[in-house]
């Protein structure tokens, strides 16, 4: 017995010991309504895939009595064609849509024979196990998917006397021709999804991304670099990127030399400005090794300088809300800093070290225009003189002995739309001063070893600790500069002049610190706070911070007592008070006490100490000069 008559007897077997009904067998399920809608969307693809080979299949038995059936891999017949009228009562009600054709519903059949796992098979009259299929022949073959499963069955069915040995053949060809064009569009449809997720990719990231062929033509062009480029994308593919471009394209160089770059910077003249990019090119090759064409990746300089100031933390901090104190001086400093952040002039904070005047610089800037833009803050004492002009206006490459390749921007480039703060402004070397009054005159800039100029929109705000109308004086501080520098000036109290202010801050800096150390909370006793209202911190508001610091470390308990305050700070506070002060000092005092008393009401304190308003303002003034 071959293989096809063995499954056969099989599949008699079988439906023998099910008790199936051997005239037309068993009602099995039919899916109807909304049921068989959902049906038919489920099993759209392999009915798309199925219906032109289908009406092929039927073509060559057409006028004969075939149905042309397909079946899901649950057996529901899901798609017919053919002579519907020729097709007998009984036979009709099995090849309508939504009919279930498997072993157990209507028995031994060529469909349901595939269904169980045969590739391909013909059952033909007495064959079938029902007497309603015996003047018919039926010849079915699997369709499998793109992972192997059965996925449907199709078949032809018609009069037996018909049906000869090349049926079947031509069932397996079609089937095979189905399984074929569902690869072809899974294969599509992965190229399609590939080509869409690489587009998007493309399309999102933040640089201008241009492909030419070797003959200079755009082949490619992302939103963002036609934004840069102000070219249509639509409009600049197939065209050749010297007629879109006002100026010469560097990347024209690499389609000459078949040399690519990476992170090279370039400064463009075109007629509509100048263009400043960070710029990689990568030659393409094809299959074969040839050259093919380039990809240009373009960055625009402030993207750049956006990305380092991140990087670097060059950002401001502090706002006015962390100004903490209430003292008339510290009132009458942020009052002021209040108004400079409305204007637009360059600021000179004058104060002893350590007294929070990088703090006023960057409320300044988070509270004005710029507060978007970068705020860059360089150390001028800090730095060895012979790099201090290139810390501020870069360098070209080459233009010193250990200068980096390509060249590096300086902070008056990275504070471009932004605020640059110069702190210790009075130890900067009498020839950069020079540069930097040229820099604020023309509003740009030239890198060391540099030919060309950048236009630069900086805001500067310093500060000093040096009295600097007396460093004009003595020679050490250009005068043009310095009335360049101090159209705003604010001037810092230190922190013995602010006696109400220290314990709230030694308690601000107690409470930070226990929750950064992730302590219970802790107090300051009675003569803790005395011993630091009368101490004269020549270090002012860092000094307090570190001796905070140093007694959160080190005590144990939840009060902390004066006993851990560092030997030698604080011998004796009667005798702080009663150091020797000069006869200006003593005056200061007197009226700082006073503003105090009177909450920073000028006429009340100057009624109190028996001199004018304008007197007042007077002596305020000078003191702010010192």
């Amino acid at each position: 017995m071959d293989l096809t008559k063995h499954e056969i007897a099989l599949s008699k077997q079988r439906c023998r010991e099910r008790g199936l009904d051997p005239i037309c067998g068993n009602s099995g399920a039919v899916v109807t309504g909304r049921a068989l809608e959902e049906l038919l969307s489920e099993q759209k693809g392999l009915i798309e895939a199925a219906a032109p080979f289908m009406n092929k299949l039927y073509d060559l038995v057409k006028s004969s009595g075939f149905v042309v059936v397909l079946a899901s891999r649950q057996g529901f017949v899901v798609e017919v064609v053919g002579e519907h009228d020729a097709v007998s009562p009984n036979m009709g009600v099995h090849y309508v849509k939504g009919v279930q054709l498997t072993e157990e519903i209507v028995g031994t059949t060529a469909i349901g024979l595939v269904l169980r796992g045969c590739p391909a098979i013909q059952v033909a009259g007495s064959e079938h196990y029902c007497r309603i299929f015996h003047k018919w022949s039926c010849s079915a073959a699997s369709i499998k998917g793109t992972d192997g499963e059965l996925i449907g069955v199709l078949s032809l069915t018609g009069p037996q006397e018909f049906v000869n040995c090349h049926t079947l053949g031509m069932v397996v060809a079609a089937a095979a021709a189905v399984e074929n064009l569902l690869k072809n569009h899974k294969a599509q449809k992965e190229l399609e999804k590939s080509s869409h997720i690489t587009s998007t990719i493309v399309n999102a990231i933040s640089d201008g991304l241009l492909m030419i062929n070797k003959s200079g033509v755009v082949t490619y062009i992302n939103p963002i670099g036609s934004k840069i480029l102000k070219v249509d994308a639509k409009d600049a593919i197939g065209k050749d990127l010297r007629d879109l471009c006002d100026f010469k394209p560097v990347v024209l160089q690499v389609l000459e030399t078949k040399r690519g770059y990476q992170d090279r910077e370039f400064v463009i003249e075109t007629k509509r400005g100048t263009l400043h990019f960070i710029k990689t090119a990568i030659p393409i090759y094809n299959e074969q090794g040839e050259f093919d064409g380039v990809i240009d990746i373009f960055r625009e300089i402030k993207r750049v300088r956006q990305m380092v100031n991140r990087m670097v933390g060059a950002t401001a901090r502090f706002s006015f809300d962390n100004l903490i104190g209430t003292s008339p001086g510290l009132m009458e400093a942020v009052r002021l800093a209040k108004i400079a952040a409305n204007s637009k002039a360059n600021v000179l904070i004058q104060g002893e070290s350590g007294t929070g005047k990088e703090l006023i610089a960057q409320a300044i800037h988070n509270s004005s225009s710029r507060h978007d833009g970068p705020f860059v803050a360089i150390n001028c004492g800090a730095l060895p003189r012979d790099i201090v002009e290139s810390e501020l206006f870069g360098y070209e490459e080459g233009s010193f002995t250990g200068a980096k390749s390509g060249g590096r921007p300086g902070k008056f480039e990275l504070a471009h739309g932004g605020t640059l703060f110069l702190d210790e402004i009075g130890e900067m070397p009498l020839d950069i001063q020079v540069k930097i009054l040229r820099a604020l005159q023309e509003r740009r800039i030239s890198r060391v070893g540099g030919m060309r100029y950048l236009d630069v929109d900086v805001r500067i705000i310093c500060a000093t600790n040096r009295n600097l109308s007396y460093e004009v004086s003595q020679g050490n501080f250009r005068q043009d500069l310095y009335y360049r520098l101090n159209v705003f000036p604010i001037f810092v109290p230190p922190l013995r002049e602010r006696q109400g202010d220290v314990v709230i801050l030694a308690e601000l800096f107690l409470q930070k610190m226990c929750e950064q150390m992730n302590l219970q909370p802790k107090k300051l006793s009675a003569e803790m706070k005395e011993a630091l209202r009368y101490y004269d911190w020549p270090g002012n508001i860092r000094e307090l911070e570190n001796i905070i610091e140093r007694a959160v470390n080190i005590c144990q308990d939840e009060v902390i007592g004066s006993d851990y305050l560092p030997q030698g700070v604080i011998s004796n506070p009667v005798q702080n008070l009663r150091r020797k002060m000069s006869l200006k000092e003593i005056e200061l005092k007197a009226i700082r006490e006073t503003l105090e008393q009177t909450k920073g009401n000028i006429s009340q304190a100057a009624e109190l100490l028996g001199i004018g308003r304008n007197t007042l303002y007077s002596k305020l003034k000078d003191q702010q000069e010192q």
